[in-house]
């Protein structure tokens, strides 16, 4: 689970275990760090373990807390385990939960409202308009390969539990949980209540993804979510506003934390801060992340440069909201590429380098815009690591990695110059960035492009690699 806070760049990381019928019970005395480290290194795989507790461990039902009495036992299951994740794609739906507590303290949203702020006028609500939301910002960051519906019209089965029907991807829920004892038991709460309301033995089986919004004060931080799941949280107005929405929904989708400096600093996009307003900022995903979620692979705008491939590039470098665009007037296709993963083998940190265009759906980044950004991360693009912004690159900048892979040789990446022909940036829509070839080979004319190259020494004798699992 990620827990953010409002106003610090402070982050809590538990282990949490869910039960069958929805119910997610915080494991205590357990290290956020141990978390983390045993979660990159795939010992513990959201989603994908068994969680065998100790004999005599304490479960506090009414506190929704695991007391354990020794170590627990990780278990992969059988079916699944270590694995090469499967690109974020397909129509996905998602249900926003509006919570009434005791004393008449609720969402301050309407059901009409928290729709409209993460489906827009998809929501179906008269007057829904909200023109950046969840659906929308997912849609187009990933060219319509991962869309986010509204959740199936349902009746409830039994009425007394206080509440309303599922209408237009929103549906209220009574809950006898008081504010004072916090978001864990509310949370338990409202499945619980989902449940019984609609006959279902876990609210899984309404939508594949569901936002609960707390009334004010139930919790401290602004938003929370669980890797690889179903379940996100979020303090009041903060499901309203669409970075909240798409960072939290992106911890469900296996995302880390974007980092620059240590905490979550990295503001160019999503997995980053968040902001408390409703329609901004638009923007998508660091090269990381990017490349996590697979949206652009199976193209030749996503190339890998290591040791013992490709060892250079020497070209122009787009943006994500360049991907497969076109210039239908001039029959011109960008073929450029979008995404480069600088890949070790010897080593767990790999880099991703990306164009940060700031324009169409990702307008609003907050930090690198029109330059070429490097990032760090572990995992191979395939868990919930956290990403370092390492370099933020204009022109005439370079970035060097000394001692690549763990050998002697070093990857520099340097951004030369940006094309200014007017005609060539109405047509293709882009900023070509290129990189510099370092040396330019002893035939080859001098040219201007953008370059990831790793540098052998001469007398370096050949060597192997083992490939990480």
């Amino acid at each position: 689970m990620q827990y953010e806070d409002e106003y610090s760049t402070a982050r809590h990381q538990d282990l949490n275990c869910e039960f069958p019928d929805g119910q997610i019970y915080t494991v205590e005395d357990i290290s956020p760090l141990w978390a983390q480290s045993n979660l990159e290194s795939e010992e513990i795989i959201s989603g994908d373990l068994d969680l065998i507790l100790p004999a005599n461990t304490m479960v506090d039902h009414a506190r929704g807390k695991i007391k354990l009495n020794g170590p627990p036992e990780l278990r992969n299951r059988p079916d699944k385990g270590k694995r090469r994740k499967l690109a974020q794609v397909g129509d996905r739906t998602v249900l926003v939960v509006r919570v009434q507590a005791p004393e008449n303290i609720q969402t301050s949203n309407t059901m009409a409202e928290l729709a409209d702020s993460v489906f827009g006028a998809d929501s179906g609500f008269p007057r829904a308009n909200d023109p950046v939301n969840l659906r929308s910002q997912y849609k187009e960051c990933s060219y319509e390969k991962l869309r986010f519906g509204v959740a199936a019209n349902r009746v409830r089965v039994a009425t007394n539990y206080g509440g309303t029907d599922i209408s237009n991807g929103a549906v209220t829920v009574d809950v006898t949980s008081p504010v004072g004892d916090g978001h864990v038991n509310m949370r338990n709460d409202i499945s619980a209540k989902l449940n019984n309301m609609f006959g279902v033995s876990s609210p899984t089986e309404l939508a594949d993804y569901l936002m609960y919004c707390l009334p004010p004060g139930t919790m401290r931080g602004i938003a929370y979510a669980f890797y690889d799941s179903w379940m996100s949280v979020y303090s009041d107005v903060w499901c309203t506003y669409v970075s909240a929405q798409v960072h939290e929904i992106g911890h469900n989708l296996n995302l880390g934390h974007s980092n620059e400096n240590g905490a979550y600093n990295d503001q160019s996009g999503m997995m980053g801060l968040s902001y408390s307003q409703s329609n901004t900022p638009a923007m998508c995903f660091n090269a990381a992340k990017s490349w996590q979620l697979g949206w652009y692979e199976g193209t030749n705008q996503v190339k890998t440069i290591s040791l013992g491939g490709t060892r250079d590039y020497v070209g122009q470098l787009s943006g994500i909201i360049n991907y497969n665009s076109a210039d239908v007037t001039n029959n011109l296709s960008n073929t450029n590429p979008i995404l480069i993963k600088l890949n070790q083998n010897q080593s767990p940190d790999d880099y991703y380098i990306t164009y940060n265009a700031k324009a169409s759906f990702n307008s609003g980044t907050m930090e690198g815009g029109n330059q070429v950004m490097v990032v760090r991360a572990r995992g191979e693009g395939n868990r919930p690591a956290k990403s370092e912004l390492v370099a933020k690159l204009s022109a005439l900048g370079s970035y060097t990695i000394t001692g690549f892979d763990g050998t002697q040789d070093s990857a520099t990446i340097e951004y030369k110059f940006a094309l200014v022909n007017a005609v060539l940036l109405q047509h293709l829509h882009l900023l070509r960035h290129l990189f510099k070839h370092l040396p330019p080979p002893p035939q080859q004319a001098p040219h201007h492009h953008l370059f990831t190259h790793l540098l052998p020494l001469p007398h370096q004798a050949p060597h192997h690699h083992r490939f990480k699992h």
